[in-house]
């Protein structure tokens, strides 16, 4: 069964990424701060000097990335070639979210749970997409 729905899961965990990226995307043109109940990093991250890639914040990075992976997930399903671009792109953003989730365990020392929840995610999806990919 998880062969016949590994798209559309793929695109469910990417938009539960998705969204927290958005949400981290307003909040900062917003000026707001997160609430941080669990981790009580998140202003620590989020005001790092880590927190942005050639001046814009990593939440815009990573909502770009999310609706790439959505529509290359859309692809993927009728299209080998778009198989393929979709297993790139998921492991550069793995190897990103290690080094992301390295910054904040080894250099800052602070977690922001909104942040480690996207890194995870991004990780799982690329795990599932192999784990479903060599099963085929």
């Amino acid at each position: 069964m998880h062969k016949k729905y590994k798209y559309e899961i793929i695109i469910i965990l990417s938009l539960i990424a998705f969204g927290i990226s958005l949400y981290l995307t307003i909040t900062h043109y917003l000026g707001s701060a997160v609430p941080c109940t669990v981790t009580h990093g998140c202003e620590a991250v989020l005001s790092s000097k880590y927190s942005s890639f050639l001046g814009i914040p990593l939440s815009v990075w990573g909502s770009a990335f999310f609706v790439g992976v959505i529509v290359n997930s859309f692809l993927a399903k009728k299209y080998l070639k778009w198989r393929r671009v979709l297993l790139v792109l998921l492991g550069a953003g793995s190897l990103a979210a290690l080094v992301f989730l390295s910054i904040q365990f080894f250099v800052l020392k602070q977690l922001c749970q909104y942040c480690t929840a996207v890194d995870v995610l991004v990780i799982i999806i690329f795990l599932w997409n192999l784990n479903v990919e060599s099963s085929e």
